[in-house]
């Protein structure tokens, strides 16, 4: 007899927030301790050689390679092709740790700053001008990256709230849109079609297997009839670029060379973990220069092809 498959039962949100708060604890602990610590800061640049790394950081055998141990159990550190280096979300922390180097170095600026705008004695008019002062100093480039060049808008951990995310930074776009997804949702197809002809717009997929597949393409149209025409004209229109790789580490959107979101994936199995909406130039700069990367080596192949000779069919049956 055929054993019964035994299905995984659905975390609760309370489950779910624990697993993440013991993910976190794993993290912060691999990196408690100061060898760590040094040796992340080396894995940020490669590390190619232990031995030379050992004698740079002064550290014995053992001690390097516990603490080395710990940060590939945790995931921030991977070895690829012989080299240890940051994996994703290694290199996600340790710009959080360079960014925390900054707030500690900037303390007590930041505190005066804290204590001026507090202040019930001075006018609003004094405020401004003692801290227009503080701006012009040293501390005037680090507070303009704390209030202005990194705008979060938020952290985001289910996977439903990254889509709608997705789908308002598609809406406020008014120039451009840079898309690399490793998903197809009918509500970001819906979303792109509504401003075809309104904006360039830019896309990258990694997950073939749904457009190559009849059965999963008819799912999605037969659950969203309305997806017939959104899809219709995106693989029609000459406004949009649509290309395919095998794999993706991760998905991100860039709107208008500035507004950003970022896809974090699980260490573990490489599923959805969290996602992050923000504000950034810089980092839109340098996503856009991954995703044209991309876009070299993408193929715009026969499965679009496909679709469209497939979607005309179904169009036509509808009419």
């Amino acid at each position: 007899m055929m054993q019964k498959m035994r299905l995984t039962p659905k975390l609760s949100t309370k489950d779910e927030e624990t697993m993440k708060l013991r993910e976190i604890k794993r993290i912060l602990s691999a990196l408690s301790n100061e060898d760590s610590l040094k040796i992340f800061g080396m894995a940020s640049e490669g590390i190619t050689c232990s031995t030379e790394a050992i004698k740079k950081l002064g550290l014995t055998q053992k001690r390097y390679y516990t603490r080395l141990s710990e940060l590939l159990e945790t995931k921030l550190v991977q070895k690829d092709n012989g080299v240890y280096r940051h994996t994703l979300l290694g290199s996600a922390i340790y710009r959080m740790i360079d960014y925390l180097n900054g707030v500690v170095e900037k303390g007590e600026q930041l505190e005066l700053i804290d204590k001026v705008r507090k202040s019930r004695t001075l006018s609003d008019e004094e405020k401004e001008k003692i801290l227009n002062a503080i701006v012009r100093s040293e501390i005037g480039d680090f507070l303009s990256l704390l209030d202005g060049g990194l705008k979060p808008s938020g952290i985001i951990y289910k996977f439903e709230n990254i889509v709608n995310g997705v789908v308002d930074l598609i809406k406020k776009a008014e120039k451009r849109i840079y898309l690399a997804t490793r998903y197809t949702r009918s509500e970001v197809i819906e979303a792109l079609s509504k401003r075809l002809g309104e904006l360039q717009m830019y896309c990258i997929s990694s997950d073939k297997s749904f457009f190559s597949q009849i059965t999963n393409l008819l799912r999605l149209i037969l659950s969203h009839p309305s997806l017939i025409e959104a899809c219709y004209k995106i693989f029609n229109s000459p406004n949009i670029y649509i290309g395919f790789v095998n794999t993706l580490p991760y998905s991100f959107i860039v709107v208008d060379e500035k507004w950003i979101g970022l896809e974090i994936p699980n260490p573990e199995d490489n599923s959805f973990f969290f996602g992050l909406f923000f504000e950034n130039k810089i980092l839109a700069e340098k996503l856009i220069e991954i995703f044209n990367s991309l876009k070299k080596k993408a193929e715009e192949d026969t499965r679009r092809r496909f679709s469209k000779e497939f979607l005309e069919k179904v169009k036509v049956l509808s009419s």
